[in-house]
């Protein structure tokens, strides 16, 4: 019964340890590109859900010059995430890209009761300065016609985007009320 017993033991712990060492060898996730498709994407004649691949433009992530309160900057992105503080600490992300820029935003404390209070409206006002100042941006914005522009996204965003199916997705409503703007004052001008 001992030998048994003993038998039982050992098979269970090699059984643990192949086990571990499978996990161990297992490969981490890949976490996706910002240009990567991914589940959920959706780019057809109704709809850009996604702002990758071609229609990368549309993200606040895209590189672009962007003027914006006095300042220039390289992205939407940064100059976004410059509004959250007084306009005596912004300079700093005039020299950031995207992604440091908003990783600085996440560490460097801010007024966040005031920040929720004119986050929209900054968000407006920044997309407006990248559109209205980059005549080619805007052409593609305009040549998106009546799709619904969706920030579909794999970070988990429900603000601004949409994940899994759920969000408000106000910065793809912005994007549809520039893209109107734009058209409006074109149609303004007698430009088609």
């Amino acid at each position: 019964m001992k030998s048994i017993a003993r038998l039982f033991l050992v098979l269970l712990v090699l059984c643990s340890a192949a086990a571990a060492a499978e996990t161990k060898a297992a490969p981490p996730a890949k976490k996706p590109n910002w240009d990567d498709h991914f589940d959920g994407v959706v780019h057809d004649e109704k709809k850009i859900g996604g702002f990758v691949g071609s229609y990368r433009w549309l993200s606040n992530f895209f590189k672009c010059r962007v003027e914006w309160e006095g300042r220039v900057y390289t992205s939407s992105e940064a100059a976004y995430q410059s509004g959250k503080y007084p306009p005596a600490e912004r300079d700093v992300f005039t020299t950031l890209d995207p992604d440091p820029a908003k990783k600085l935003s996440r560490t460097k404390p801010y007024d966040t009761a005031a920040w929720e209070t004119r986050k929209e409206r900054t968000m407006r006002e920044v997309l407006w300065a990248k559109f209205s100042q980059n005549p080619d941006l805007a052409a593609q914005l305009l040549a998106t016609g009546d799709r619904v522009l969706e920030e579909t996204n794999w970070w988990g965003d429900k603000v601004w985007g949409v994940f899994e199916g759920e969000g408000q997705n106000l910065l793809g409503k912005q994007l549809m009320e520039i893209r109107a703007r734009l058209r409006a004052e074109r149609a303004a001008k007698g430009v088609k």
